[in-house]
């Protein structure tokens, strides 16, 4: 067994029992609940708490596990993929930061590892302050070993994603975050994100006034779709917009405008669904003079002209393949070469965090990609290529103890000892932080010393 930063299972079996006794009766217990818990994450705090568990050593750190997912979430790109490590021991929790735009839509899947595991998912929205920073709630899911979440961005900003597995379980969880268009229809048939040529904000007249929308070139003739589901309010010739066709999203207050179209095939008050053909691509009113295409524009009730771009522009969702060893997850691993820097998120351009000694061991938390999310001794985490680390096993060096010397669990000031080492025996050392060795004894059982202990 690793003994790597161990808490114990001291409380497991106590706990364990407790935890089916409140799983059995949670209706009785949420009854009596007040004030009313709002997430399913505080309903089942909730119900720890009524149950007189949420004051357990093993309870609190699975809360504290989740405070600490949002402060240490690590900024991703997406689209983006991690097989992620959690054990009964020791409540783990992982954040994931990432910005949306309005009119983009994250949609994010994780597939438990575990028959039986609930894991609970929130979103939030990072609101910055003047001195801190405020996670604004927005939606959350509690499920099964598999299930998704999605969330529409109404305002531009960062967000985060956390993901933390029950009390009392062990696996893993591969989660996947993708973030597609609110709008599951381009607007030119055949056409996508390279045939925009003029994007909102461009200047227009000299710089006397700006554009109100995007540009679509196509052949004429090539079918213009409803990018959504909803009414036709205005059908017309006139104007800079020559045809046109204004079409209506009652979901989100705003209408879509459709312009220089070649031929119109709706009328007014017509009920369309995404990817109807409302009329196809030209260059009448003020484009006469250009290629056919189409302007798109997007008007929101109370606000006028939004960029319609993000509601229609699609993006990749090929997911990477995780290269790196999952078998070795949760094991410890210790720093290969010289040194290594220890980065925010898996990809080389990514903020550094600090620098590595050689032979400093690590747990390999999380992996994706070629790389190896893992946890410092100091309780650090952060990123590391999987090519810069290396299994145990096999030692770097040899010491003998001058002395009769305990075997600690763990690399910490306050922590359990696992065995007492008669002086004049030789241990293997594994690896090495600054204030302590991992070593293997004659028996083969691992644990830590202390570097002042002779």
């Amino acid at each position: 067994m690793n003994n790597f930063f161990r808490q114990g299972y001291a409380y497991l079996g106590l706990l364990a029992a407790a935890l089916y006794l409140l799983t059995s009766c949670e209706t009785a217990v949420f009854e009596n609940a007040r004030p009313e818990p709002q997430t399913p994450r505080e309903v089942y705090w909730a119900a720890l708490d009524s149950n007189g568990l949420a004051r357990t050593r093993m309870a609190q750190a699975w809360k504290m596990a989740g405070q600490r997912a949002l402060r240490d979430s690590v900024v991703i790109e997406t689209p983006f993929r991690e097989i992620a490590y959690y054990q009964a021991a020791e409540p783990t929790a992982y954040g994931y930061r990432f910005s949306l735009k309005v009119g983009e839509v994250v949609q994010m899947k994780w597939q438990g590892l575990a028959d039986s595991t609930r894991f609970f998912a929130d979103i939030y929205q990072l609101i910055p302050t003047d001195s801190s920073l405020h996670y604004q709630y927005l939606s959350s899911a509690v499920a099964g070993p598999a299930d998704s979440l999605g969330y529409e961005a109404v305002e531009e900003g960062n967000y985060l994603l956390r993901i933390q597995p029950e009390l009392l379980t062990t696996g893993r969880f591969d989660v996947q975050i993708i973030i597609q268009p609110a709008y599951g229809v381009f607007p030119v048939q055949g056409k996508s994100n390279p045939d925009i040529w003029s994007v909102f904000g461009d200047p227009r007249d000299g710089g006397r006034r700006t554009h109100k929308g995007i540009d679509i070139f196509a052949p004429r003739g090539t079918p213009v779709l409803a990018a959504t589901r909803g009414v036709t309010r205005r059908v017309r010739d006139k104007g800079l917009g020559g045809k046109q066709v204004w079409l209506y999203d009652p979901v989100r207050n705003q209408s879509l405008y459709y312009a220089h179209l070649d031929s119109q095939l709706v009328v007014e008050n017509q009920l369309v669904e995404a990817g109807d053909t409302l009329g196809t691509v030209g260059n009448t009113g003020n484009a006469r003079n250009t290629r056919p295409h189409l302007h798109l524009g997007l008007y929101k009730r109370g606000q006028g002209a939004i960029d319609p771009r993000p509601y229609v522009a699609y993006q990749s969702t090929r997911l990477p393949s995780v290269f790196s060893d999952t078998a070795r997850l949760g094991q410890l691993n210790r720093v290969r070469y010289t040194t290594a820097t220890l980065r925010s998120a898996p990809h080389p351009r990514a903020q550094k965090i600090m620098e590595l000694e050689r032979h400093l061991p690590v747990e390999l938390l999380a992996a994706s990609k070629y790389w190896y999310r893992v946890r410092l001794p100091g309780g650090f985490s952060g990123y590391l290529p999987a090519e810069q680390l290396e299994a145990t096993t096999s030692r770097i060096a040899r010491r003998t103890l001058a002395t009769t010397t305990e075997l600690l669990q763990s690399p910490q000031e306050q922590t359990s000892p696992v065995a007492v080492i008669e002086a004049e025996t030789s241990v293997d050392v594994l690896a090495q932080s600054k204030d302590y060795q991992l070593v293997r004894d004659e028996r083969g059982q691992t644990g830590w010393l202390r570097l002042g202990d002779r």
